[in-house]
């Protein structure tokens, strides 16, 4: 019986010494939190990303509404424009009293593109304005009966942004001019 016993109490004690991970499973299990942790970083950076995108994009697309409801305000009213006013990235109106102004709307071009009313940006320095993206003025021959017509084509970029956080607005309108 004593003996019995004295054979348990080794086999318990072997036991005892070989209870525990091996190297191999603590490196699986190592190797399952590392790619968990991954997935997790990238949803989170992913997430982020589309944040700053939609920010951007409010941002951007507030700009272009505002400077084009500016243009449209000024040259709904206007009483027409003279020939060779209206050019590829600026435009010349006579206003609803008769006064002609000098360029009144541009597209500032460069590294900085911005919409100027006059002297004045009608964007801010954080959007640029693509002024290379084809017109951003174009006034079509006038049609017989018809008012004559302004198109509007605004492009419009977060400047300090790209790739997929970038943020692109293209906006176009199309202006009847009111007669007096």
């Amino acid at each position: 019986m004593i003996y019995q016993a004295q054979k348990t109490n080794i086999k318990n004690q072997k036991s005892k010494a070989f209870s525990g991970y091996t190297l191999i499973e603590l490196l699986v299990v190592l190797l399952v939190f590392t790619i968990l942790a991954y997935v997790i970083v990238q949803s989170l950076a992913l997430s982020l990303r589309g944040s700053r995108k939609s920010e951007n994009l409010g941002q951007v697309k507030g700009n272009v509404e505002y400077a084009m409801n500016v243009m449209e305000r000024h040259l709904r009213n206007a009483r027409g424009i003279p020939v060779g006013g209206c050019t590829p990235n600026q435009i010349t109106y006579q206003d609803e009293w008769g006064t002609a102004t000098n360029p009144y709307f541009s597209c500032v071009g460069g590294a900085n593109g911005y919409i100027a009313s006059g002297s004045a940006r009608l964007t801010s320095t954080e959007i640029y304005i693509d002024c290379t993206a084809g017109n951003v003025f174009d006034c079509p021959p006038p049609t017989a009966g018809v008012p004559p017509s302004i198109i509007i084509n605004l492009v419009g970029r977060d400047a300090n942004s790209s790739g997929a956080e970038g943020a692109d607005v293209t906006s176009t309108t199309k202006l009847l001019l009111r007669i007096y």
